[in-house]
C-alpha cells in the first residue's frame, strides 16, 4: 500500500463489529423471549385476575376457568 491512500480497513472492521453486535443481541432476545416454560397458564390467570378486580368474575368462578383453560 501507498503512503496517504485510503485504507477501508478500520471502517470495515468496525462495521462487522456493529453487525455482530444487533445479531448477538436479537438472538438473545429471542432465546429469552421463549424462556419461561408455559407463558400460557401466567397470561390466562394474568387475564382471570384482571376480569376478577374490575369485577366481572368472582374467585369461585376464577378458579374454575382457570382450571378449565390450563388443562
Amino acid at each position: 500500500m501507498e503512503y496517504g491512500s485510503f485504507s477501508f480497513f478500520p471502517f470495515g472492521a468496525l462495521f462487522c463489529l456493529t453487525l455482530f453486535s444487533f445479531v448477538a443481541i436479537r438472538i438473545y432476545l429471542i432465546c429469552h423471549r421463549y424462556r419461561d416454560s408455559n407463558p400460557k397458564d401466567r397470561d390466562i390467570a394474568l387475564i382471570l385476575k384482571g376480569r376478577m378486580a374490575s369485577g366481572e368474575i368472582d374467585e369461585k368462578e376464577y378458579h374454575r376457568l382457570k382450571d378449565l383453560l390450563t388443562k
